[in-house]
This record gives C-alpha cells, sequence and structure tokens, in this order.
C-alpha cells in the first residue's frame, strides 16, 4: 500500500504541474483590472513614461556593442537612458560601453565583482525613469518590444509587465520557452506571474525598492509588486531573442533555481500575512513542483518497478518509462556524436529538471551563489 501511495502521489503530482494546473488557470475568472482593451487607446492619448534600461555586464565584449546599438535603436517616444553597471569585468567590456558618446548611455565601474543583484540595486537608485527596464547583454529587443512592453503601464494598476524570450535554436530551449509564455498568458489574467522574463522585463520605479542583492530580480520584482497591491502581466509582443546551449544551460538553471528557490522560501510568510493565496497557488504549482520533476519521476519509476507484478497498468507505466530512458540515452549520444539537436529533446528536458533539483538542494543546504557567469562564458 505504501509504495501505491508513493506511486500514485508521485504520479499525480506530475500531472497536475504539467496538465491539470494549466487548465485551472484556463478556468479561473479574469481579473477586471488587467483587461487590456484601453491599452492601446491610452497609449494614444498620453505622453509615454520616461525608461531606463537596467543592464549589469561582466565580461560581456562580445555583444556589449551590439546590445547598446540595439536598446538605441528600438522606437520609443518618451524619454530613454540605459544604465550599465560593469560587475567586475576584466575585458573590453567597460572600453567598448565608454566608446559610445551617447547622453543616453551611462557606465559604473564595479571594480569588485558583487553579483547581479547588487549591480542592479546600484544603477536603479541612479536611475531616473518612471518605469525600470530589465534585460540581459545577449538577449536583443525587436523593433516593438519598448513600445509593447511599456504599453499596459497607461493601466495604473499594473505594477510589472514581462516580455518573452525566442531562443534561436528549435529544440527544448524554444519549446520550453512556448510552454512557459503559455502558463504567464494564463496567470497574468489574474495579476499573477510566476516568474518575469529576465531578459525583457519592466516595473514601476515608485514599486521597486533596494533589497538582499541575494534575490534573484525577475523572480523577486512580481512578488515585490503584487505584495503591494498591483498586478504583474505579461506583453506577448514584448519579446527578445537570445542563444540557447544545453551545455551551458545546466549551471545557470542551478543557479538561478536555487536563488528562485531561496526568494520563495523567504517571502513564502509574507505572502501569507499578506493574503496572497494567488501568488501561493501560483509560485507553488509553477515552480516549485516543477522543480521536484526529477526526483518525482525517480520515485516513480522506482515504485512502477516494484509493482509491476501486480498487473498491466503497472507493467504499462515501466515500459513507458523504460522508452523514455531509451530516448534519453539515445539523446545523450547523439549529442556526444554532434547529431541534430531536435534528436536529444528528451536528454535536455532531464538535463534541466536534474539541473532544478540541484538547484533546490543548494538552496536547501545553504548553498545559494550570488554571483552568475554570462552563457557561453
Amino acid at each position: 500500500m505504501t509504495i501505491q501511495l508513493i506511486f500514485f502521489g508521485a504520479f499525480g503530482l506530475l500531472l497536475y504541474s504539467y496538465c491539470l494546473f494549466p487548465l485551472l488557470l484556463l478556468f479561473t475568472p479574469q481579473s477586471s483590472t488587467n483587461r487590456q482593451t484601453k491599452w492601446s487607446a491610452l497609449s494614444h492619448s498620453r505622453q509615454w513614461p520616461s525608461i531606463s534600461l537596467l543592464l549589469a555586464a561582466h565580461n560581456e565584449e562580445r555583444v556589449i556593442v551590439e546590445k547598446v546599438r540595439n536598446f538605441l535603436d528600438c522606437p520609443y517616444s518618451g524619454k530613454r537612458e540605459m544604465i550599465i553597471v560593469s560587475d567586475g569585468s576584466t575585458d573590453r567590456t567597460e572600453e567598448l560601453a565608454r566608446s559610445f558618446d551617447d547622453p543616453h548611455v551611462r557606465l559604473i565601474v564595479q571594480e569588485t565583482r558583487k553579483g547581479k543583484g547588487h549591480a542592479i540595486n546600484r544603477a536603479a537608485t541612479q536611475a531616473h525613469g518612471e518605469i525600470l527596464v530589465f534585460s540581459d547583454a545577449n538577449a536583443f529587443f525587436t523593433g516593438g518590444t519598448l513600445v509593447e512592453l511599456i504599453r499596459p503601464f497607461f493601466n495604473p494598476n499594473i505594477g510589472l509587465v514581462t516580455g518573452c524570450t525566442h531562443y534561436t535554436d528549435g529544440t527544448v530551449g524554444s519549446l520550453y520557452q512556448q510552454y512557459e509564455q503559455l502558463l504567464k498568458r494564463l496567470e497574468s489574467r489574474g495579476g499573477v506571474v510566476a516568474t518575469a522574463d529576465g531578459a525583457a522585463y519592466a516595473m514601476r520605479r515608485s514599486l521597486w525598492h533596494e533589497h538582499d542583492p541575494g534575490l534573484i530580480n525577475d523572480f523577486l520584482h512580481p512578488i515585490m509588486v503584487n505584495l503591494k497591491g498591483s498586478s504583474a502581466v505579461i506583453a506577448p509582443e514584448a519579446f527578445c531573442t537570445e542563444d540557447f546551449s544545453i551545455d551551458n544551460e545546466f549551471a545557470r538553471q542551478a543557479r538561478m533555481v536555487a536563488q528562485a528557490s531561496f526568494v520563495y522560501l523567504s517571502l513564502l510568510p509574507q505572502l501569507m500575512r499578506g493574503r496572497q493565496w494567488r501568488s501561493i497557488w501560483v509560485l507553488t504549482s509553477h515552480k516549485l513542483l516543477r522543480w521536484l520533476s526529477a526526483p518525482l519521476l525517480v520515485l516513480m519509476a522506482g515504485a512502477s518497478l516494484w509493482l509491476e507484478p501486480r498487473g498491466v497498468f503497472y507493467l504499462s507505466f515501466l515500459l513507458l518509462e523504460g522508452t523514455f530512458a531509451l530516448l534519453v540515452a539515445a539523446g545523450a549520444l547523439a549529442r556526444k556524436l554532434g547529431l541534430s539537436e531536435r534528436l536529444s529533446i528528451a536528454y535536455q528536458f532531464i538535463a534541466l529538471n536534474c539541473a532544478a533539483s540541484v538547484g533546490l538542494w543548494r538552496c536547501l543546504s545553504g548553498a545559494v551563489p550570488v554571483v552568475w557567469q554570462p552563457r557561453g562564458e
């Protein structure tokens, strides 16, 4: 009986996290304050708010010039500025950033590397914009990104708007983002998103306050906005492009989940005291249960192996799990042989979920990283 409880418990949590949770979101009533019908009309009749793009950069000489040009070339009617904080860079990042003789671009040099959170805090305290825009050095906006990202702020109830990342590959990176964006669209109907897209999101300067630099910004800020009574929504047309590589993604995912789970556990009491039940539901269903996917899969596989003699039902699950394991092994071999990335989707899915479990374990064991490595370094 105990093994059956383990099997059905693990299976039920996985089924809920990946399938039932999105269905429940679909049938959850939309908040009247977050409907998008008035955004476009208001944006034509009012002055656009001033914005400050905040960028933490560590050894980004490969992309920093393109990033600055991308921001300056992006159409926007209001005042703008870009604040780059070089976080202990040892390459030509600072030299290249200084090469722009433009009053809209400012460089702050942080001689000692202190981490992205500290760099963003420093940039935000010196920002002049009404709206703070957050992005990564290797993420590039399309022509309409800034307009679409800022347009929802004409609704005074909205405190944070997240854009979307489109990965340039066609494998698990882009598939994962498509699934994430679907969930965020459903979540934002109620004014809550589990996390902002770190490559493109914005929040009101009035809702921001300096915080522990160890708390990951794109996970913390939507919670911060909800705790202050404002809504967080997604702007599907505000997207940027970014490269994806599973080779660099394991360490990055483990670090991000370690930081995000630390935020979740740290702010859960505040969310409960503030009766932010929807936020708790979304964060637990979308994030915590997903971080537990790898151990839940292991528990389900072990239980089905033990229960296999009891009937066809458990045998069927065991065969499915065995087939998936073969696909994972084949994907690992395909990557080793340099074959198409599309052949390794099952392997990449498992790798990313294992990275999430590693990150959660690091948080629980007290080993939460503060600094980060840019993709490709």
